[in-house]
């Protein structure tokens, strides 16, 4: 991944982190990467800034949570 890259929230096969991921899929739609950096604690991990057009809001998630499209 990499700034510019069209991103979606990854749907994931655990029960209570899939209906989250389809929600967010659902709210925001695709994103667009502004920035990566490592982020977090114990121990720092890669993260991605991205802007969603649909909401115009701009989100920090972990990168593992995200596939491009």
């Amino acid at each position: 991944m990499k700034p510019g890259d069209l991103v979606v929230r990854k749907i994931d096969e655990r029960y209570f982190e899939r209906r989250t991921a389809l929600r967010q899929r659902q709210e925001l739609g695709y994103g667009l990467i502004l920035t990566k950096q490592m982020a977090g604690q114990n121990p720092a991990h890669p993260c991605i800034t991205v802007f969603y057009p649909k909401t115009g809001q701009v989100y920090d998630i972990a990168e593992s949570l995200m596939e491009i499209l």
